[in-house]
């Protein structure tokens, strides 16, 4: 797989992943360096791409002069050229210079006009598919811990002494916790897989729709947890968060603007 990635303002490349393994032990790549391969849809920064750059020896040390940048200068993503911030327009987490917008903009433009995004009830019946396909999973995963809640149940029913029903109410706590651990944890891991792989969660697949970023591209895995957390906001507004998608010109809900997504129908 060869690697293009932005430097001085300048495009580098192609070169190979483990040359490019080389360059981030060395500093010479960083996370907030952008880098390009054939079949993305625009230029990410490298951390978000292939992960955080950190470990190593390489790693740890000061990047070399010629790459130093000012903590307000971006990358456009369409160039690779650096900007102050100020100079960039921001598109979701995509920021893009003065030159290269108009024709961002415009093939932005068409393929929003191409798009037909996914309303409020449909999105709904998908999260309804997602609960139960999520509570199927869960319910095999926390059977033991049920049962064991169960089983201290019918002892403390069982046991007339007051003192020792109070000891066993930290065991009943505790388990109640590593259940509702394990009932978050696989319900991100379900959202991040589905989202980041798939491009959709089963429940949205079904339907026929897909999330995917402002300019049209996939959501990474990061963007897919940050959306999920995101997502909670929307259910802590007594679901506020989710009706705002039957107003919204391009149906989003309270997350899909946080995370700058769009739920869109995958034909049509």
């Amino acid at each position: 797989m060869k690697w293009y990635y932005a430097e001085g303002g300048r495009q580098v490349g192609p070169v190979e992943e483990s040359a490019l393994d080389e360059l981030v032990r060395q500093g010479v790549v960083r996370d907030d360096t952008l880098v390009w391969r054939e079949g993305m849809a625009a230029w990410q920064r490298h951390g978000v791409v292939r992960g955080t750059a950190g470990g190593g020896s390489g790693a740890s040390a000061a990047p070399p002069a010629t790459v130093a940048v000012a903590a307000d200068t971006r990358y456009c993503s369409e160039c690779g050229r650096p900007f102050p911030a100020s100079q960039l327009t921001s598109y979701g987490d995509l920021s893009v210079c003065a030159q290269c917008q108009p024709a961002y903009a415009q093939r932005l433009s068409g393929v929003n006009a191409k798009r037909h995004y996914g309303g409020f009830w449909i999105r709904f019946l998908a999260i309804i598919i997602d609960g139960i396909i999520l509570a199927v999973i869960s319910f095999f995963i926390r059977l033991p811990l049920g049962l064991a809640m169960g089983g201290l149940g019918v002892s403390l029913g069982r046991n007339p002494d007051p003192a020792q029903a109070l000891a066993a109410l930290p065991a009943i706590l505790s388990l109640t916790r590593i259940s509702f651990m394990i009932q978050f944890a696989v319900s991100l891991g379900y959202e991040v897989y589905f989202l980041s792989t798939k491009g959709a969660t089963p429940g949205k697949m079904a339907l026929g729709l897909k999330v995917v970023r402002a300019d049209g591209s996939p959501v990474s895995a990061g963007l897919a947890a940050g959306r999920y957390f995101a997502k909670i906001l929307s259910w802590i507004t007594l679901c506020i968060g989710f009706i705002i998608a039957g107003f919204d010109s391009e149906k989003r809900a309270l997350h899909d603007h946080i995370c700058g997504t769009r739920v869109i129908y995958t034909r049509g």
